[in-house]
């Protein structure tokens, strides 16, 4: 091969590369910009009125489940400072629960104004125990066979 040869090889090589780079920046850039596109909006992200996985007890501080939600698949002798802390119980009242515990030998929520079961009390049946406008600081709740 002649000189002029080779380096016309080598400079048409590198072209080939150049191409190739320009080629994988482009379509990195292409999905870059459709995963923005698909990409949950603030709106999205937000929990959903009613939200609660099943097994779970899940108290809101909105009418009809809305607002901030906590929620426990076990009982908790104290919102406040229990294994889960619900952070906006202690200054806010809550307004709305719904219990989709799943147990067969516990049909009830119990939910008590004070802390290790005590206080007034409030039961919900399981799975479609919807409350809307409740008005009550909780601190406490168990799954109960029957209310009391």
């Amino acid at each position: 091969m002649f000189p002029y040869e080779q380096e016309h090889d080598r400079k048409s090589s590198r072209t080939r590369r150049r191409g190739r780079r320009g080629l994988v920046a482009a379509a990195l850039t292409l999905a870059t910009a459709a995963l923005g596109l698909i990409a949950p909006s603030a709106a999205s992200a937000t929990a959903q009125a009613w939200e609660c996985n099943s097994g779970s007890v899940c108290v809101y501080s909105g009418n009809n489940g809305t607002g901030s939600r906590c929620s426990w698949s076990n009982a908790d002798p104290d919102w406040y400072s229990g294994d889960v802390q619900c952070s906006w119980a202690d200054n806010q009242v809550v307004r709305s629960i719904y219990n989709r515990g799943t147990s067969s030998s516990y049909n009830w929520v119990v939910l008590y104004t004070g802390a290790n079961y005590t206080g007034d009390h409030y039961c919900w049946a399981q799975n479609g125990g919807f409350g809307s406008e409740f008005n009550t600081k909780i601190r406490s709740h168990r799954w109960r066979a029957s209310c009391s």
